[in-house]
């Protein structure tokens, strides 16, 4: 920029009349928002002139909004700016950290390589239609993932989260000042046309619940064939494993909570208590859900006989995973011991180096999770058991009963829903208990609506 050499203020000093070095005529400098400025030639060398010329100008000015400068800054750049916005806001706890992970998912996984495919490089290049085909590119995508997978095009609602954290990326950039403000009506939302009777998680009717129940109760009975097994302890560390399946199945349909809050229960999360009604006395459950899940805290009601019976097996599971232990321990004192100790690290993997012994499995502990395998080993030491393992053990159950593989573990939530609305459960209850809202309960159930409403019908 020029350096000025004469500066007049005017207008009441809302511009300046000035002139540069080695330019003959005078400008006007018009004062804009933050420090930014607009400069139109008044075309003359007379400062008389000037001063009358300037109101016209400055009029003209005013009747158009700033020029931004055209920001050269990658649209990556950017939304790695954004996402970095998004863990600041986990740190300051205005959103969970699983949220902060969904809004990096979407940026990186389709708004980025959307923005790519249609060459939207920098900032300076979006424009009011850069991003109104979004929809239409989603809906008609035929490959997706890092393994290129066929697909129909992604489902609605997907598409239409993703839009909503497109929009907030770009007011989040012309707030910062790097992007001229664009028309964001022009990207449409997703017509979601899904038929949310035949939802993707469906739950059981009542006949198949029944059969499945007959399978999951025999599913301790019928252990898998193990060879060359001498120690009646593993036998029995088995039959624990399939009892603490059955009751993970038996506290998700109870609780109604989502798989990925069942496995961040701890064991001081959750307490019972007694209450008479109608003069029976009956044992319930209250059950903390931490604030890092999709519906953050809540408190949920429960059978209480169900919390005990898993907070015992996991106390056996303990004394069964320690009597294991001492058998090994006596092994290696009796015939390992003088063994090169890294082969002894590889055979047992918790084993502690110093001593040559494997330390005992401590009494789990309130911060323990209630689901908790005693039997893991290794760096996943006082750990649930995988959700593949879970996954598979269920399809095993599924497939013995003969019941549709369409049933998924997210279907015990949908039963536990369902059975709660025949029984006659006030939505507005079941919603506040299972950490949903009324609308989606009534949208995703509305099909027992009528089987309710049967005498009134």
């Amino acid at each position: 920029m020029p350096k000025i050499v004469t500066k007049e203020e005017t207008l009441n000093g809302a511009a300046d009349i000035i002139k540069y070095a080695h330019r003959d005529c005078y400008y006007l400098r018009v004062k804009r928002e933050a420090r930014k400025y607009s400069i139109v030639s008044l075309n003359t060398e007379d400062l008389d002139i000037a001063r009358r010329n300037s109101i016209q100008s400055y009029m003209e000015v005013m009747k158009e909004p700033p020029k931004r400068k055209i920001s050269k800054q990658s649209f990556i750049k950017a939304c790695e700016d954004y996402i970095e916005y998004k863990r600041l806001q986990v740190k300051r706890k205005e959103i969970t950290i699983r949220s902060a992970n969904t809004y990096e998912q979407r940026v990186h996984q389709r708004i980025i390589p959307f923005a790519k495919k249609h060459n939207i490089n920098t900032i300076g290049e979006i424009n009011d239609r850069s991003f109104a085909e979004y929809t239409n590119y989603h809906l008609d995508l035929e490959v997706k993932g890092k393994w290129k997978t066929k697909t129909s095009g992604l489902n609605p609602s997907t598409i239409n989260s993703d839009l909503c954290t497109l929009k907030e990326l770009l007011k989040y950039l012309i707030n910062e000042g790097k992007l001229t403000p664009i028309n964001l009506d022009l990207i449409k939302r997703a017509k979601d046309r899904t038929n949310y009777r035949e939802d993707a998680n469906p739950a059981f009717i009542h006949h198949e619940w029944e059969k499945m129940k007959d399978v999951l109760y025999t599913w301790d009975k019928e252990l898998p064939v193990r060879y060359n097994r001498t120690r009646p302890i593993d036998d029995e560390a088995d039959v624990w494993k399939r009892r603490w399946f059955i009751n993970y199945i038996r506290f998700q349909f109870g609780s109604g909570t989502r798989p990925h809050e069942s496995s961040k229960i701890r064991v001081g999360d959750c307490r019972t208590t007694d209450k008479t009604v109608d003069g029976i006395k009956r044992k319930y459950g209250i059950v903390y859900i931490r604030p890092d899940t999709k519906r953050g805290k809540r408190e949920l009601i429960m059978n209480g006989h169900t919390i005990l019976k898993i907070q015992q097996h996991l106390k056996k599971g303990i004394k069964i995973r320690n009597k294991q232990i001492e058998l090994d321990n006596k092994l290696i004192r009796d015939e390992y011991m003088d063994r090169d100790i890294n082969w002894l690290v590889r055979r047992y993997k918790d084993l502690d180096v110093e001593t040559r012994q494997i330390p005992v499995f401590e009494q789990a502990n309130k911060d323990d999770l209630l689901l908790m395998n005693p039997f893991c080993v290794g760096k996943r030491i006082r750990c649930m058991y995988h959700m593949e393992t879970i996954r598979k053990w269920w399809n095993l159950v599924l497939e013995k009963a003969d019941l549709d593989s369409r049933y998924t573990l997210y279907s015990l939530r949908s039963t536990h829903i369902t059975f709660k609305l025949y029984q006659g459960t006030p939505i507005k209850f079941i919603a506040d208990n299972c950490g949903t809202s009324q609308h989606e309960i009534e949208r995703t159930y509305q099909r027992i609506r009528n089987i309710q409403n049967m005498d009134d019908l």
